[in-house]
């Protein structure tokens, strides 16, 4: 079968597979796009690109291998978690993130380790999609990474897999310096309505950070604990509107605000 060009598919492929490491932009991602249009056809030969000499090539095959969701890819998209491109190593985590399959737990949890701080802040997404409890006390562990947005992502991870274990490595996560990071614990501690959670919560409510303040607020209406009422009453007279909502969806949780009146500011 031949291209519209008059070029075999084969070539057309390689074609536009070599175009992927064109010094123009747009003409690598107009390239992408079609290698993704015709991927279905070109598997073996996608890849087969993997193992390409050009780092640009690596990683535009290993994002349309992530997003055609062919999960017989795994295996070589794992070893491109250890390419000698850091962008190569992200786009690999990130597509393994994608793909979500179980076989790519165990590299996922190894690539927390590595010394690339985006590839162990995708790996720790990828590891809470995939939600093997597997993953969980690496993932406790990340909560101390040196990097805020891997800490952030492991909260957030550990918030998806809900696992009992979390619960006090989150509570800690709240004192963090960072606010990114203590409000990506809050939301966790709501998604897994961690009644124990509650009185460190509410201190948050007036604390430090626009983020932490609204995912408190949050996680309280997911606790329905009774007790939060006065302090989401209080905390609902902010300045702030993101954070008078967030309070106000929190208490008709609560079923002591009436729903209808929420954006009535």
């Amino acid at each position: 079968m031949n291209h519209p060009s008059g070029r075999s598919v084969n070539d057309t492929i390689n074609h536009l597979i070599d175009q992927l490491r064109h010094e123009n932009h747009d003409i690598r991602e107009s390239a992408a796009i079609e290698l993704l249009d015709v991927a279905d056809e070109s598997l073996d030969m996608l890849v087969e690109a993997l193992h390409h000499d050009h780092w640009r090539v690596r990683q535009y095959i290993t994002w349309i291998l992530g997003q055609m969701g062919d999960r017989r890819a795994i295996p070589e998209i794992v070893s491109l978690l250890s390419d000698a491109n850091q962008k190569v190593q992200e786009e690999a985590a990130a597509a393994l993130d994608e793909l979500r399959g179980t076989g790519s737990v165990e590299p996922l949890i190894q690539a927390l380790a590595y010394t690339n701080p985006g590839v162990r802040s995708q790996a720790a997404l990828a590891l809470g999609h995939i939600g093997d409890l597997r993953a969980v006390p690496a993932l406790i562990e990340a909560l101390h990474d040196d990097d805020q947005s891997v800490r952030s992502n492991a909260a957030v991870a550990l918030g998806l897999i809900k696992d009992k274990r979390a619960i006090d490595p989150l509570v800690n996560a709240l004192n963090d310096e960072q606010d990114w990071v203590r409000a990506q614990a809050a939301k966790a501690l709501g998604a897994m309505r961690a009644s124990k959670a509650m009185d460190y919560l509410v201190p948050l409510l007036t604390g430090e950070g626009e983020w932490t303040r609204c995912n408190a607020a949050w996680a309280l209406g997911e606790l329905l604990d009774p007790r939060a009422i006065k302090p989401l009453m209080v905390a609902s007279r902010s300045a702030s509107t993101l954070m008078k909502r967030r309070c106000k969806e929190a208490l008709a949780k609560l079923g002591h605000f009436p729903i209808n009146t929420l954006f009535n500011e």
